[in-house]
């Protein structure tokens, strides 16, 4: 008898093929959340799961998963998922690191650039139909990026990433890591000098109860006038509405690919400020590495199914 795998997220009719070879499959195709509790229920004799960043795991929910042997999420993050639950079961748990790097990276490097150039306010300018009175020597005036001192938090493969990016476009940048690392072109250097003296801070940690809100209003009060913030981590690194008074008292500009809540709420403030450039969780979105992050967390649930060690694994269990 085959063992049965639930899937929390559309995924490409290839996939599936691939998966029904081995496994049962009992799929949520909707765009929106599986509901907790038809979750909870389809677990109950599921051996594997296959989910995203959109599907929340924790540890009421394996609780009742009295069968669950793998768990792998089609993300880098898995604080969707109770990892020390997980482990405590014996479920390994699966993500995609490595193969999102350069597109999360490029994305970063666009925020700065749309934000440093001003391109959205162009835009609106041409498309308004405003623009009408030909070049003017200061229509529009931004900043260089390659006259910017970018500070970088957290030196994972994406900061790194983004650290060579920013070395040619000849930046200067300074970084702080947990741990201290040698980087070519990069000055490491604590926290506060960091906020204190960057004109970008660009973030890219990972969400856990010691980075919650790690950009918090104190040090966003330590950014210089003018400074930008890019966040294509994860939401809750920033204190939201401290961001927010930040942005709408005109000291302040933002990139933001991530929120506190996703997707981002009608009524937030966010939506009514022009100096924030705000985009819905792409970082990873283009073709190839979103075909790879795939292709990954598949061979991390075979991989469970099978008993074997997972490719990509981030807990004990696996």
């Amino acid at each position: 008898m085959l063992p049965k795998v639930v899937v929390t997220l559309p995924i490409p009719d290839a996939a599936k093929q691939r998966l029904a070879e081995y496994c049962v499959l009992q799929c949520w195709d909707e765009a929106d959340p599986i509901p907790t509790p038809l979750l909870r229920s389809w677990l109950q004799d599921s051996v594997g799961v296959l989910c995203s960043l959109g599907t929340s795991l924790p540890a009421s929910v394996l609780a009742d998963a009295k069968q669950l042997r793998v768990i792998s999420t089609v993300s880098v993050g898995v604080d969707h998922i109770d990892v020390v639950a997980a482990s405590r079961a014996g479920i390994a748990v699966g993500h995609t690191p490595g193969v999102l790097t350069d597109s999360t990276a490029d994305l970063a490097l666009a925020l700065m650039l749309a934000l440093s150039r001003r391109v959205l306010e162009g835009h609106r300018y041409v498309s308004s139909g405003d623009w009408t009175d030909g070049w003017s020597p200061d229509l529009l005036l931004g900043s260089d990026l390659s006259r910017a001192r970018v500070g970088i938090v957290g030196l994972g493969p994406i900061g790194q990433a983004v650290a060579k990016r920013l070395r040619a476009f000849g930046s200067e940048i300074i970084a702080w890591n947990r741990t201290a690392r040698a980087i070519d072109g990069v000055t490491m250097v604590d926290l506060d000098t960091l906020f204190m003296t960057a004109d970008f801070v660009s973030l890219h940690v990972a969400s856990t109860a010691d980075t919650h809100h790690l950009v918090s209003r104190d040090r966003l009060a330590q950014m210089k006038h003018g400074a930008t913030l890019i966040n294509t981590a994860r939401g809750a690194l920033v204190d939201e509405q401290a961001l927010t008074d930040a942005l709408a008292s005109g000291r302040l500009y933002a990139g933001l690919d991530v929120y506190q809540t996703e997707p981002l709420p009608a009524d937030s403030p966010l939506l009514g400020l022009d100096n924030v450039v705000l985009l819905p969780h792409v970082g990873s979105a283009t073709a190839k590495t979103r075909n790879a992050m795939m292709a990954l967390a598949i061979d991390n649930l075979m991989a469970g199914l099978n008993q074997q060690p997972l490719p990509a694994c981030c807990n004990p269990a696996g």
